[in-house]
């Protein structure tokens, strides 16, 4: 099996990649999947997929479902899995697939490191209004007028030219500050003391093909009432 993937070559041009999803024997066994908590007629043996250095066996059993298992050949990829598959996406496109339709149940796992296995940690999602994003191992509740409003937040000032360490950091820089005033510092301060929501477009906002007024409009909308 293959699923395409939209990324980048060394000299930045837009290319698509193929990504191989491994196959593994298939066993006869009945059991319920612990990961998606269906239960099924067929298996594969954990220790077919992972190696001795795997170490997050409270999280499955023996067996997981051949869907799964799928997953376990993604770690390097951030994706949603849904009743029509698995998309992969990249972060340019995580604001998109965030506030875009959502078939349930649904997991959508975002990886910082690529390097961790991470689905078996993600929340299942029944709804499409209010759920769970995986950032990296740290699952983050939120909704999609809250996702739809930081990404317009943080990709607003980075259009400005802000940098997102700095906004991580809990700083603006003053030349920022003299474009949309001390409001949206007050407001980044008060996002980032209040729920770890932020950290999502923290980590994959992009600046936005817009014009520096629009940005600042956008802003000041954003902070008239901070």
């Amino acid at each position: 099996m293959v699923i395409r993937y939209n990324t980048r070559d060394g000299k930045g041009k837009d290319i698509i990649k193929d990504v191989e999803i491994k196959e593994f024997p298939v066993d006869d066994v009945n059991f319920t999947c612990p990961i998606c908590r269906t239960q099924v007629k067929h298996g594969i043996a954990i220790k077919r997929i992972v190696s001795s250095n795997f170490t997050d066996w409270a999280y499955v059993g023996d067996y997981v479902c051949p869907e799964c298992a799928k997953l376990f050949s993604l770690y390097f990829y951030s994706y949603e899995v849904s009743p029509k598959g698995i998309e992969l996406f990249n972060a340019r496109e995580t604001s998109a697939k965030i506030l875009g339709a959502h078939t349930t149940p649904f997991r959508l796992i975002i990886t910082k490191s690529r390097k961790k296995h991470l689905f078996y940690k993600s929340e299942l999602n029944y709804d499409t209004d209010t759920f769970a994003i995986n950032l990296e191992d740290e699952t983050i509740h939120t909704t999609r007028e809250r996702m739809r409003e930081l990404f317009d937040f943080v990709e607003c000032l980075m259009t400005l030219g802000q940098s997102k360490v700095q906004m991580a950091d809990g700083e603006m820089a003053m030349k920022t500050i003299e474009k949309v005033g001390f409001g949206a510092l007050r407001k980044l301060t008060h996002e980032l003391e209040v729920s770890r929501e932020i950290q999502i477009p923290l980590f994959c906002g992009q600046a936005r093909e817009i014009s520096e007024e629009e940005a600042i409009t956008c802003i000041t909308i954003l902070t008239r009432t901070i």
